[in-house]
């Protein structure tokens, strides 16, 4: 079963409103995500590098960038040691 935010009407709305947040969602839950997850990945990472190069202050970049890689890797990282355990 997938997430509310799963299906395309609420992933579209939270990606165009809160591109980071609906990355960070995809990548942590990307399991729960059963269909449509290329599609949903390259829309998530192309309005966050949009938001994230053209409407943020000035400053803002060198903080947000290392949070959601950070993010990322911890993810990536969980994963890793799931698999490895069991």
């Amino acid at each position: 079963m997938s997430p509310w935010y799963a299906r395309n009407m609420p992933f579209f709305f939270l990606t165009f409103f809160f591109p980071p947040l609906a990355l960070l969602l995809l990548v942590w839950q990307w399991d729960k995500f059963t269909m449509d997850r290329g599609v949903k990945l390259f829309f998530a990472v192309g309005m966050t590098v949009f938001i994230v190069f053209g409407l943020l202050p000035r400053g803002t970049l060198p903080v947000i960038l290392p949070i959601i890689f950070g993010l990322i890797a911890l993810k990536l990282v969980l994963n890793v040691i799931r698999r490895k355990k069991g």
